[in-house]
């Protein structure tokens, strides 16, 4: 089905009651993109095209919160704790004006909803029929997920492949009653086909596997291992070709991105990287406290050695249109996003303080 098709039938639930009714507790769609590009162009197109009715965004992934219009990931949306047990519940006030918007939306759009454990989306179904004190699925409002099963799971601490699979939403009794819409027009595919095809062929199972019952990667696709430097040096090279070149048009930079593992690569790639870059670069410190702060003369250069996930590190050096991606959005409403986001002349820098309670 193409992304035009799906984007008819949502619509179409909105305003007509008739195909409301066709389904239990209203028109409950899920399209599952073959190639996890196109959800986000349908969440787009749908928000853009919802007339005057009210629509939420959410998606389990804070990465793709950022790139939506309006978008929180279901934790922040609907208040949902971050270690998530089976008994757990959203933990929103009756009396809040959170719950005035969710009692008057019309459409609630989830994407990435693959990735989410299925206890999230039951929630977001008790929750709907606790606010509208109606007992049909999702209270009758439309809902929208997108994802692709294909791609990430929800994440199982020390699971095996059967744990994973077993809390995604296809275990959840809420699958069976979803119309499936499936998203099958790969708009990248027009640029590089060839991989694409072998993503694909990945994802259905059906790549060739070497002796050992592993995925070979093309050679096309390898940088061979001389020493560390040399490697990531030629992997610089084939990324970025000439930064002197994309210096002056920033959507270059963005466009391309190295992936790594570890938060220890990403700050030594990036340390490397930076000082490539033209122009004169300039270091941020940051600012660690301790909560006691009779505390913070003895810790604070264990503070500074620290480096957690999802926080910038205690040194950043910026230059001058290097790209920078929004770990957290400290104001939503702002609808700040990290896919175009470089520095320019005046650099943007939001302090994240951490905050570590010493004994």
């Amino acid at each position: 089905m193409s992304l035009s098709s799906s984007l008819d039938s949502l619509l179409s639930a909105l305003s007509t009651s008739y195909l409301r009714s066709s389904f239990v507790g209203g028109l409950n769609v899920i399209p599952v993109s073959k190639f996890g590009v196109s959800s986000v162009g349908l969440v787009r197109k749908t928000v853009e095209c919802k007339e005057s009715r009210i629509a939420l965004t959410t998606t389990t992934s804070d990465v793709e919160a950022s790139i939506l219009p309006g978008g929180r990931t279901a934790h922040s949306r609907f208040k949902m704790p971050i270690d998530i047990d089976d008994n757990f519940h959203c933990n929103i006030i009756k009396q809040s004006s959170l719950i005035r918007i969710i009692r008057d939306v019309k459409l609630i759009v989830w994407d990435e909803a693959s990735m989410a454990k299925k206890n999230m989306i039951e929630a977001l179904d008790a929750l709907l029929r606790d606010i509208m004190d109606n007992d049909t699925m999702f209270s009758g409002k439309v809902v929208a997920f997108g994802g692709d099963f294909k791609q990430t799971l929800p994440v199982v601490r020390n699971g095996k492949k059967e744990d994973f699979i077993h809390q995604s939403l296809l275990y959840s009794e809420i699958w069976n009653k979803l119309e499936k819409l499936c998203l099958s027009e790969n708009m990248r595919k027009r640029t590089d086909p060839s991989f694409c095809e072998y993503l694909l062929r990945i994802g259905n199972g059906t790549e060739r596997t070497n002796c050992e019952d592993k995925i070979e990667i093309p050679g096309s696709f390898v940088i061979p291992f001389t020493t560390e430097a040399e490697s990531l040096d030629a992997l610089f090279s084939i990324t970025y070709p000439d930064l002197h070149a994309f210096f002056p048009d920033s959507s270059m930079i963005t466009s391309r991105v190295i992936l790594t593992t570890k938060n220890d690569f990403v700050n030594e790639i990036n340390n490397m990287l930076i000082t490539k870059f033209p122009e004169r670069s300039q270091t941020f410190v940051a600012v660690d406290e301790t909560i006691e702060p009779n505390y913070q003369r003895q810790f604070e250069d264990f503070l500074h050695s620290l480096d957690p996930p999802g926080l910038l590190p205690y040194k950043l050096t910026l230059k001058e249109n290097c790209s920078v991606i929004l770990l957290r959005n400290l104001n939503p409403c702002e609808e700040l996003q990290s896919y175009n986001a470089a520095i320019d002349h005046t650099a943007l820098i939001l302090l994240l303080l951490a905050f570590i309670r010493t004994k």
